[in-house]
């Protein structure tokens, strides 16, 4: 089972839980059993951001950690604090927008590919973010536009708003946005972002300082 971790957590004297975002399951919580002891072979494995194969078995309330291996740690995004903060993130909002056991597969693609993309430094950061974002916004049932927010929206913003929501990741270089309308959009995601959803992402506030 692949899966992007999305955050851990201490759990009793040396164990962790995780919770995965997979394509098959969605999102799912499992225990991590003596993972934070020195002798475990998971300590590497078991950490936010990282893209693994888990070999896992279902409990009564709980998946189980039995086999993993680390297909992309992203361990560039821990080189700076403005990676790390979108990556973070990234997955922050997969959790937020997410419901255990409900998989989204196109969500957890996006998650995916965004992930690489930030990585390689192939895209702009704010654009690739600015797609991210309006990619899950229209995926959990709501829309980047007029109506969506209390202030008025630039037709510039709309028009790159539609192209990003329809584009593949791939296709998004190409588009040249100027400062004025990714300042525009930035405040139209963030506004849809912490309406919309039952929790505001704390790292969208670490956003605004990068």
């Amino acid at each position: 089972m692949k899966g992007v971790i999305l955050k851990t957590m201490d759990y009793k004297e040396k164990d962790k839980l995780m919770w995965v975002y997979t394509e098959e399951f969605g999102k799912i919580s499992v225990l991590c059993k003596g993972v934070r002891s020195q002798k475990s072979k998971f300590q590497s494995l078991v950490r936010p951001l990282l893209f693994g194969d888990f070999l896992v078995y279902k409990g009564k309330s709980l998946y189980s950690l039995n086999e993993g291996n680390i297909i992309n740690s992203f361990s560039k995004l821990s080189t700076t604090l403005e990676l790390l903060t979108y990556g973070s993130y990234y997955v922050e909002l997969v959790d937020i927008v997410s419901i255990d056991g409900e998989p989204q597969a196109t969500l957890y693609r996006n998650l995916v590919t965004a992930l690489y993309l930030l990585e390689t430094d192939a895209l702009d950061m704010e654009v690739l973010t600015l797609a991210y974002e309006i990619k899950l916004i229209g995926l959990t049932g709501f829309s980047v536009g007029k109506e969506m927010v209390p202030f008025e929206i630039s037709q510039g913003a709309v028009k790159t708003a539609e192209f990003l929501q329809k584009s593949d990741f791939a296709k998004i270089h190409v588009l040249k946005v100027d400062e004025r309308i990714k300042k525009e959009l930035q405040s139209v995601t963030s506004y849809i972002i912490k309406e919309s959803y039952q929790r505001r992402p704390k790292s969208l506030d670490m956003l605004k300082y990068m």
